[in-house]
């Protein structure tokens, strides 16, 4: 059997099988409180990957704190959404995936890990990797969730 067939032979018997590889894999066991929180999470990352303007200013709480390697201190809303535009105005995701980790849940606070692995492309450069650790707290008010602080480190 060559090669081509033996794939289409697993790929038709993983999903005869009902296996379907997915970052949800890991829901069922969460509760309805978890997985809307992780909704949260992926739709803002959908949002911010569409470069739609949607991120951050529809996500964030405005007391919003976020700290990553690639800035000295802690930044606020005014800041991430400046870096934000530029950022989008330099480069383009090309392909992403956040694979869930753990939520914790708390009265009205979240707290949400979870691993990031990402191609972005400037221009014509040759198109970038990155993987990363994020955690984030999210805080539940007036129903709905919002980021209040975020933070992340590569994992390479």
């Amino acid at each position: 059997m060559n090669y081509r067939m033996l794939t289409a032979a697993a790929a038709a018997m993983t999903f005869a099988l009902g296996v379907v590889p997915s970052a949800s894999a890991q829901m069922p066991s969460w509760s309805p409180e978890q997985q809307a929180v992780w909704s949260v999470v992926s739709q803002s990352w959908v949002d911010d990957a569409a470069q739609n303007g949607k991120w951050p200013k529809d996500y964030a709480d405005p007391q919003i704190l976020a700290w990553s390697s690639d800035f000295p201190s802690p930044r606020g809303l005014d800041s991430i959404d400046k870096w934000t535009r530029f950022g989008n105005a330099q480069r383009k995701t090309l392909q992403y995936e956040i694979t869930p980790q753990a939520i914790a849940l708390s009265g009205n606070t979240a707290v949400v890990t979870y691993t990031l692995a990402m191609v972005s492309q400037r221009g014509t450069d040759k198109p970038e990797n990155v993987q990363e650790a994020i955690v984030e707290t999210l805080v539940r008010n007036g129903g709905s969730w919002k980021f209040l602080a975020t933070t992340s480190h590569d994992l390479k």
